[in-house]
């Protein structure tokens, strides 16, 4: 590990150091911008499963493990990456041109052609058109990667090899025979053992000037630190119960906080609650080590990284407010909600609710804030599910459930209560030309609080993301997420088009009153 030495709250006279023969020794260090790191440096992901054959004791477990990961560092696994027929073995890699001098750069160029080339050719077949101009490789990040998360990912997959490479370097006896196996075998009838299935999912961060032939090892080693996360968590566990030993599962979680720049993986074991006291000292112990408040979570289960290509159905896009061109105030500051979030809007999940259902996209736009920032594991509440509850609560009358009867700011700020225990800040003004005054509070609100405001005003609601606000001069513009939306989930034409983009005070109707529903974000890690 690289330990960084700085004075405290600041970067003063800061120091990075490795452990090289117990001692600290000092080595050189560049800082780099999100964007360098992005373009520099890449991840692998893979995912097996293995199987743990042990007792439930402290010493089996850790013999058993240490077993599991010699046998897989002994050449008996070999890799292919995803969409492709490129292979990587303990002897080196080939396939569509790469090498072991090849750099992984070259093998990120392979694979996204590869998935650009298949995806043209699908397109063709469907069309039954003419083969159209090869069009640019896709971006990894948009295929493997994370929501919210700009590094290119290679997915691996992981085989098992029949019989183990030789390697030309490997020492052979005198008639250029290779040795023979090692086989032991031992019986103990009295041994009462388990059967522990290991779904293992490990990442490993390269740089893209590495060369092929290290990614053998490399991979090898991102599955021996998951399954050392893994021994860690069943461990632990059965050091500090005072139960019958009772081996539980470990499954492994990757979290992208935007503080690293990087990813992290965690092990939690499956049964053992996240509010549990063991599991809230582990994020706790986590949370101090980094250097990160305690009042906000970062490492539960629900701030686990979400991929792309394990989205069983299509999801709203996330954050559509980046990359959006500048509000155009002068020597304004932008403050804008913190973390992501998913655009709903009019028509989504096949649900008719053009023309009453624009709070009901808000309030889950708001959820889904508070689902993709850890505060809760339940899902994204349905347009019944929310009339329900209102029902159930005695605010509306039975026949509302099923009906197209609107709601507004209080009835979100209920349900978020209901539905995410969450409080809120009710603010009322008299009309549309007022709402320019609460730039300050709005500026404290997402300095403080970061969460997304929902407006309503007449028959109409609106999402708050973010003002860009110049004190000096009072200028003050809006950015607005708009659930009236109709179309498809087109980035480009969301932000060309201003469903998601800036306004003025103008936007907003001077003979309406408005309610903005200011979600407080709960204090839990």
């Amino acid at each position: 590990p690289i330990l960084l030495q700085c004075e405290l709250g600041t970067l003063v006279g800061l120091r990075a150091s490795v452990f090289i023969h117990s001692k600290l020794e000092e080595v050189p260090y560049e800082v780099m911008e999100a964007e360098e790191l992005y373009r520099d440096f890449c991840f692998t992901r893979l995912k097996c499963s293995l199987e743990l054959y042990t007792q439930q004791t402290v010493e089996a477990v850790r013999k058993e493990m240490h077993a599991l990961r010699k046998m897989l560092s002994g050449g008996s696994l070999a890799f292919c990456l995803e969409s492709t027929k490129i292979y990587v073995t303990s002897a080196g890699a080939q396939g569509l041109g790469i090498t072991n001098e090849s750099l992984i750069s070259n093998v990120i160029s392979a694979v996204s052609k590869a998935i650009s080339s298949a995806d043209e050719n699908r397109e063709q077949v469907e069309k039954g058109g003419k083969k159209k101009v090869q069009s640019a490789s896709v971006s990894l990040a948009n295929v493997f990667g994370a929501l919210g998360c700009a590094y290119e990912i290679l997915r691996i997959n992981v085989l098992q090899c029949k019989t183990r490479e030789r390697n030309p370097l490997d020492s052979t006896s005198a008639n250029n025979q290779a040795p023979p196996p090692a086989v032991a075998m031992c019986v103990k009838r009295e041994e009462a053992k388990v059967c522990m299935p290991l779904e293992v999912d490990a990442m490993a961060m390269l740089c893209k000037n590495t060369k092929v032939s290290r990614l053998y090892d490399i991979l090898i080693e991102s599955i021996c630190r998951s399954l050392r996360l893994f021994e860690q968590s069943m461990v632990e566990r059965l050091e500090n119960t005072t139960e019958t030993p009772q081996l539980l599962r470990p499954a492994g979680y990757h979290f992208f906080p935007q503080e690293f720049g990087h990813f992290l993986s965690c092990s939690y074991l499956d049964g053992v609650s996240d509010d549990e006291t063991s599991v809230q000292d582990k994020r706790k112990k986590l949370h101090r080590h980094f250097g990160l408040p305690v009042i906000r979570p970062y490492f539960r289960r629900a701030n686990h990284c979400i991929f792309y290509d394990e989205l069983s159905t299509p999801t709203p896009l996330v954050n559509t407010h980046v990359g959006l061109r500048p509000s155009g105030i002068t020597d304004g500051r932008q403050y804008l909600v913190q973390g992501k979030y998913h655009y709903y809007h009019y028509l989504q999940q096949q649900m008719q609710d053009k023309g009453w259902g624009c709070a009901y996209r808000s309030l889950q736009t708001i959820c889904s804030w508070f689902l993709l920032q850890g505060y809760t594991e339940k899902p994204v509440p349905t347009h019944r599910e929310i009339q329900k509850y209102l029902v159930n609560i005695g605010d509306k009358q039975p026949n509302f459930v099923g009906s197209t009867q609107w709601i507004g700011s209080t009835e979100v700020s209920m349900c978020l209560q209901g539905f995410l225990n969450v409080d809120s800040r009710i603010q009322h003004v008299t009309s549309g030309a007022e709402i320019a005054n609460l730039a300050s509070d709005l500026a404290m609100h997402f300095q403080t609080q970061g969460t997304p405001i929902m407006i309503g005003g007449g028959v109409l609601a609106h999402t708050i993301i973010g003002i860009d606000y110049c004190p000096q001069t009072g200028k003050v513009k809006f950015l607005i997420l708009d659930p009236h939306y109709t179309g498809a989930d087109d980035l480009q034409t969301i932000q060309t088009k201003g469903w998601c983009g800036w306004k003025g005070g103008d936007f907003w109707d001077k003979k309406s009153y408005y309610n903005l529903c200011m979600p407080q974000r709960p204090i839990m890690f």
